[in-house]
């Protein structure tokens, strides 16, 4: 299919690049910035667009693979939606959930195929999760836990993500950026249910600016599940990208996620006969598989999950944590920090 992409971060270019390794052609790119957009030009051997509309009606693509700032991501989709054209979105979606929602709204009523890039939906954790709630093995899902960690803000500074550290872009910090992973998992193995945010808290205090540097909500359901789910930029530069973990105890059994000592995913699935270990695939793995499968599904006619919908119940989780956090001195800071992004 004829594919562009919309901005070259977050993952715009990553995007750009599994498509063209499926056999995608690279028609068009847009960036409103120059050096990114001269960077995925040169890439992809295409034209460069200054904004969206005339990359689209320039390019005249079947699908657009949309990524970059959170504030900016919405107008882009609209943009689509105005023209019938079919996307894939990569988090973080926007800055709060009022800004897109009027987007989502507006691909169902004019019936645009929307996929959310969220690779966590093809570990093999999750439809492990999945397969063992439903026949018993797991019993009652009553703690779910997640902890996205990753190295420090500074990472983002000399990119073209920079614009990850200003809080009037992205709306936050770590939480604004990473969390969609975590509560994307809960809300997958779930499925429709009622959440309430009950405890959050965000704290600046590992790298002192004016945004969180690790944060953390705590969900429930109606039936008593917990979910805490945390993000962070405190792990230490070096030779790995951060420390990534799933929880998920039952009452019958309870299946973790981390890293083995060559900081491989490995799954261990505890019960009272012994512990069993099953190595995960990883992270590129899985964001290859859904934007193959998403693609796949588009050209087949087929429906995709997850839509832009779950995205904006993502955001709803992501804004309520933040008020939480954010109503109380005592959890945000301890130095000052950048006031919500509006819409």
């Amino acid at each position: 299919m004829r594919t562009v992409i919309l901005s070259f971060s977050h993952h715009g270019r990553s995007l750009a690049q599994q498509a063209r390794a499926l056999g995608h052609e690279i028609v068009g790119v847009m960036d409103a910035e120059t050096s990114p957009r001269d960077a995925l030009t040169k890439e992809f051997d295409c034209p460069g667009f200054s904004d969206v509309a005339t990359c689209l009606d320039t390019a005249q693509p079947d699908v657009a693979l949309v990524s970059g700032k959170h504030i900016e991501i919405p107008s882009h989709l609209a943009t689509c939606v105005e023209r019938r054209i079919p996307y894939l979105v990569d988090k973080p979606f926007a800055d709060c959930a009022s800004r897109l929602r009027p987007v989502a709204e507006a691909t169902l009523r004019h019936n645009v195929f929307s996929a959310c890039t969220l690779p966590n939906r093809k570990s093999r954790l999750v439809p492990l999760v999945k397969t063992m709630l439903a026949d018993g093995r797991l019993g009652d899902l009553v703690l779910f836990g997640s902890r996205l960690n990753n190295g420090p803000p500074s990472r983002y500074d000399p990119t073209p993500s920079y614009w990850h550290n200003d809080p009037s872009v992205s709306g936050g910090g770590s939480w604004a950026v990473e969390a969609a992973h975590g509560i994307d998992t809960f809300l997958d193995v779930l499925g429709d249910v009622e959440v309430e945010v009950v405890g959050a808290v965000m704290s600046n205090a590992m790298h002192g600016r004016d945004f969180e540097d690790w944060g953390m909500g705590v969900l429930r359901t109606p039936a008593g599940t917990t979910g805490v789910i945390e993000a962070g930029y405190t792990y230490p530069s070096g030779t790995h990208a951060g420390d990534h973990f799933f929880r998920f105890v039952g009452t019958n059994a309870m299946v973790f996620e981390r890293y083995d000592r060559q900081h491989q995913p490995i799954i261990e699935i505890h019960t009272t006969s012994g512990i069993e270990f099953i190595p995960d695939n990883g992270n590129g793995e899985r964001f290859s598989e859904i934007i193959e499968d998403a693609l796949n599904a588009l050209r087949l006619g087929t429906p995709f999950e997850p839509s832009i919908h779950q995205a904006v119940r993502i955001l709803e989780v992501q804004d309520a944590v933040y008020a939480l956090a954010r109503a109380n001195p005592a959890s945000n800071g301890p130095h000052q920090m950048a006031p919500a992004a509006l819409p």
